[in-house]
């Protein structure tokens, strides 16, 4: 009989292709043994019976620079489930994207108590490109850029993204690109400050579906020029699945992900929240949030990220003078599972899918991250499918003041979260070390 630093007993252990009951032995921080045993012991033995033990879910989409920093962010994510995060970081005008890495990856260092890897987010695409081979050689092999946001000086033209895609291409990275047509989404916003409009009530007007639409065909021909795949963030509508759905028939190498607040809310049921749902894309119809459950269902949704961006605002702010994001690492999968397996949108094993397996496959992380197997790191989560609880900003480990999902109620509770066989989350407590967390290279796309 084989002794295990940490034995998890008897739990649903969920894979995407299957769900099975059994043992998991951990040792070294590795997942060392799975399976039907129930003479295996360890120093530590976690009683999982009746749960579901899943992957530790991999969130490719987090900011960790603005109420949540680094370190805090790490730990609201640990308490969401989420052992292996990716965050952007942005080079602004003026910056080097290699310094700004280099700074990153120094602080995760020093404080993440989860594991951690970058994407290169470049503000100044044509002055910063050049930079993309030393991104490369530090471990970074994915790079943002934005095809909105003109008027804050952030938008990347087609001259600059395409010079861009093609270095990336060269050096077998991947684009992330916030497709929005963002001239397009200037111009409605100049119309409606003219009308005097109310932004609250309009706020879907100027993110209008058809612009994520073209900008997502756009940016993934650029990419098909360049030889350079392409990963879209925070899908939004069904205009832009439609024009994924073409694309990925086609066989264009593109990669799409959605977020948890456009799957569970319409601008309808939020607009009462003001600025507080203020989100960039928009969150918009309950149309587009079926379309999205059925882009994710079919396989053409390949990852879910939460777009993690907490803001300093307030529901009565100024709407149009608010900062974009919300904070939802925390309650993305507890979200998941309510408005998606237990709703019977979403099987369980296609969750895991999209919250982990699928997304170590395209950033490079597989198969040390996103599923329980023998020699993969042991970061995983426990869930008691039976618990019923209530989301509620009190009850959240961000900086922010408030959550959009205030007064939801859940079945099915995270219980205890293991990061490389540490286990950090046990009910409400919470034992990490900070600087615990390592950066992980990528290998993208």
């Amino acid at each position: 009989m084989k002794g295990y630093e940490t034995v998890i007993k008897g739990g649903k252990i969920v894979y995407p292709e299957k769900t099975v009951k059994g043992n998991i032995g951990i040792k070294n921080e590795k997942i060392e043994y799975i399976g039907p045993d129930d003479s295996i012991c360890g120093r530590n033995t976690i009683d999982a019976g009746g749960k579901y033990v899943l992957p530790g879910v991999i969130d490719p989409h987090t900011h960790p620079v603005y109420l949540d920093n680094i370190k805090g962010l790490s730990k609201t994510a640990a308490f969401g489930g989420v052992t292996t995060v990716i965050h952007y970081a942005y080079a602004k005008p003026g910056k080097s994207l290699a310094a700004t890495l280099k700074d990153y990856i120094k602080e995760g260092e020093a404080t993440s108590y989860i594991d951690f890897a970058l994407h290169g987010g470049l503000f100044d695409a044509g002055k910063q490109a050049d930079e993309i081979p030393e991104a490369v050689e530090l471990g970074v092999t994915s790079f943002k850029m934005f095809m909105a946001y003109a008027k804050l000086g952030w938008m990347t033209d087609d001259y600059a993204l395409a010079g861009a895609m093609d270095i990336i291409g060269r050096t077998g990275g991947m684009a992330c690109l916030h497709a929005e047509n963002g001239l397009v989404i200037d111009y409605i916003q100049d119309k409606l400050l003219a009308e005097k409009a109310d932004f609250k009530e309009r706020f879907p007007e100027t993110s209008p579906d058809i612009a994520e639409a073209e900008a997502i065909f756009r940016a993934v021909q650029i990419g098909r020029l360049m030889k350079c795949p392409v990963y879209i963030p925070h899908i939004s509508s069904g205009e832009g699945v439609k024009i994924l759905k073409y694309l990925k028939d086609e066989g264009c190498k593109v990669y799409a992900e959605t977020c948890p607040h456009y799957l569970s809310l319409t601008w309808d049921e939020l607009k009462a929240m003001g600025s507080l749902g203020k989100v960039g894309p928009s969150i918009k119809t309950d149309k587009d949030r079926i379309a999205l459950w059925d882009a994710i269902g079919e396989g053409y949704i390949d990852t879910i990220g939460s777009d993690h961006a907490p803001k300093d605002k307030k529901a009565e702010d100024d709407f149009f003078a608010a900062p974009y994001g919300t904070p939802e690492i925390e309650t993305m999968l507890p979200v998941l599972w309510e408005f998606g397996v237990n709703r019977g949108r979403l099987a369980i094993n296609r969750l895991v899918s999209v919250l982990s397996e699928n997304t170590a496959k395209i950033m490079g992380l597989f198969p040390q991250k996103g599923r329980l197997d023998t020699g993969s790191d042991a970061d995983i989560v426990i869930i008691d499918p039976d618990e019923e609880w209530t989301i509620s900003q009190e009850n959240q480990h961000s900086n922010a003041a408030y959550t959009l999902f205030e007064g939801k109620t859940i079945l099915g509770r995270i219980k205890k979260v293991l990061s490389r066989g540490r286990l950090i989350v046990d009910n409400s407590g919470f034992s990490a070390e900070s600087g615990s967390g390592k950066f992980i290279k990528t290998n993208a796309g």
